[in-house]
């Protein structure tokens, strides 16, 4: 015990250096630790209540996330492949529109300056 203010200060060396028994005992004999050894037991136990809450928050949060990713790669993708579609059916329409117009002037007939068939 501390003459000064009569309080003892060796629950945290007890705590961490001592073996089991030597730290019951001594919780045993002095009130001072005894009640900072229920305040540590206390505070454990609203830890281990907590913890599976908090986990599962944090789970919650990094699903959140990846669905998040997941969404934006989707839009990415998707425009992407309407953007690639466009051109592709632009160049489709193009080329089959130069086919027509040799086609048409082949044959002879009068076309206009857009390869349309002119009367």
């Amino acid at each position: 015990m501390n003459n000064k203010d009569n309080k003892c200060n060796k629950y945290e060396g007890f705590f961490v250096f001592q073996n089991e028994e030597n730290f019951n005992e001594h919780i045993n004999n002095c009130e001072v630790c005894k009640k900072e050894h229920e305040k540590y037991l206390k505070i454990s136990s609203l830890v281990k209540e907590i913890a599976p809450k908090y986990l599962e928050r944090e789970n919650h949060k990094k699903m959140m996330k990846s669905a998040q990713r997941l969404a934006c790669c989707l839009v990415a993708f998707l425009g992407l492949s309407v953007f690639t579609g466009y051109k592709l059916y632009d160049n489709y329409v193009y080329t089959v529109n130069l086919e027509q117009e040799s086609t048409v002037s082949e044959i002879g007939l009068p076309v206009d300056e857009y390869g349309f068939l002119s009367l």
